[in-house]
């Protein structure tokens, strides 16, 4: 995504945990319905942040915005990441892919060798930052994806999951 020369559009109806959202920053455009829910578990899974959202994040909605979607994994609302900026603009649910292809293909009717310099314009200044804050956090993340506490957590993930599952399917009994 860092080094395409092509308009990145996203679009997102529904849960978007991890790099579902992490990767949102890296977007040109991010659209989303009203339902949709952003947030990443990377501590809670003792593993490290991805898709450069350690350095994406702060700049688009600052350091204390970035640290509660990274650190305390908060969730936020479409409205609220549109009001902060990660999200372009927050289109209603009826008719939502329709609407986002809608846009693209207006996008796609502009004369492409405009579209491809302005993007390399528009990244020009991070394209460097992104691919270095990339290397860092997949460095990172392969270590801690190792690591006896990651196994650990996830683990804890993984059980409480069991354990909602057979307290939803016992409670449709």
């Amino acid at each position: 995504m860092i080094n395409s020369n092509k308009v990145l559009v996203t679009a997102v109806n529904g849960p978007a945990p991890g790099w579902g959202t992490t990767s949102l920053a890296l977007a040109d455009l991010v659209y989303a319905s009203p339902n949709a829910v952003f947030f990443t578990p990377f501590v809670q899974l003792g593993i490290a942040a991805e898709a450069c959202s350690t350095v994406t994040f702060s700049k688009i909605m600052g350091h204390q915005k970035a640290a509660s979607l990274l650190l305390a994994g908060e969730r936020m609302t479409a409205t609220e990441l549109e009001n902060l900026g990660l999200v372009t603009k927050v289109l209603p649910k009826e008719c939502f892919l329709e609407n986002v292809l809608k846009i693209c293909y207006r996008i796609a009717s502009q004369p492409p060798e405009a579209l491809e310099l302005n993007k390399k314009l528009l990244m020009r200044n991070s394209r460097q930052e992104l691919l270095s804050a990339n290397e860092t956090e997949l460095k990172f993340l392969r270590e801690r994806a190792r690591s006896h506490e990651s196994r650990s957590a996830v683990n804890v993930f993984l059980l409480d999951q069991g354990r909602k599952k057979q307290e939803k399917t016992e409670a449709k009994l």
